[in-house]
């Protein structure tokens, strides 16, 4: 793993942000025994049978919010909260999300499950919880403030899942005005994604949005295996900067750089 200077070194004066996605907490239940599914899965568990694709020049990626569109339709929203509960458990916390806590003044994530809030009880990090309308506060050192930004499963009027979700539950104006300064003058940090799903496509677009424009110049570690030539060329052109690495390799190696 080739792990970048510049985040090494935000990192070493707490300039960097972190965004943890959905496989830290597939990997945390792999090493935990525990379940949660990549997007993909998720979106079989929630009926997916056919092409149900983003748009793309080459590949397929799957759309778990328009399969969970369609499952909401038919079997109505607590249902599909239920079906999301049901797809995990078991799992705990991973040194990925350890390192999270204790190293990361500010982390934002797209996950449903709680594993943050509880690496962080089992560390002793007082940790601040704030959704997407939230305005974040002056950061603070030993306390992490975490950003959920598609709801929590234990506050469902937060969840954030289909299409119809995003564009009811923006993100708040004052957050996105923190994110732009954030983006322009720290070091953003893609953790637990591949740029070739879904989640991370529409996470992008969301700060690409708030920055008002292509977003300066971020580091990704890709998840779970090498990602083709095409993608790699089409996410270098948007000015982000990939190498390969699951959630605990890349951090657990970044804690003992930065020491």
């Amino acid at each position: 793993m080739n792990l970048p200077v510049e985040v090494i070194e935000a990192a070493r004066q707490d300039r960097c942000v972190l965004f943890l996605g959905n496989r830290a907490s597939v990997e945390a239940a792999e090493l935990t025994g525990g379940s949660c599914p990549e997007q993909r899965a998720l979106a079989k568990q929630l009926g997916w049978k056919k092409p149900l694709i983003v748009a793309g020049k080459k590949g397929t990626i799957v759309s778990v919010e328009e399969t969970a569109s369609a499952f909401e339709r038919a079997n109505g929203r607590p249902a599909l909260l239920a079906a999301l509960t049901t797809s995990l458990g078991g799992t705990a916390p991973s040194p990925a999300h350890t390192v999270a806590v204790q190293r990361f003044p500010l982390v934002f994530t797209t996950n449903y499950d709680d594993l943050i809030e509880r690496a962080a009880a089992e560390a002793g990090v007082p940790i601040d919880v704030l959704g997407r309308q939230s305005v974040l506060p002056p950061p603070q050192q030993g306390r992490c403030t975490l950003v959920r930004l598609r709801g929590d499963l234990a506050r469902p009027d937060t969840m954030v899942v289909t299409g119809a979700d995003h564009a009811s539950r923006p993100l708040g104006a004052e957050l996105k005005k923190q994110l732009r300064l954030l983006m322009r003058h720290q070091v953003v940090l893609f953790v637990g994604f591949r740029p070739d799903e879904e989640e991370f496509e529409r996470l992008f677009s969301e700060l690409s949005d708030a920055y008002g424009g292509e977003l300066p110049r971020c580091h990704l570690a890709v998840a779970q295996g090498p990602i083709d030539d095409f993608l790699w060329q089409k996410w270098v052109w948007r000015g982000l900067l990939m190498f390969t690495a699951d959630p605990v390799e890349c951090l657990t190696e970044l804690e003992a750089r930065r020491s």
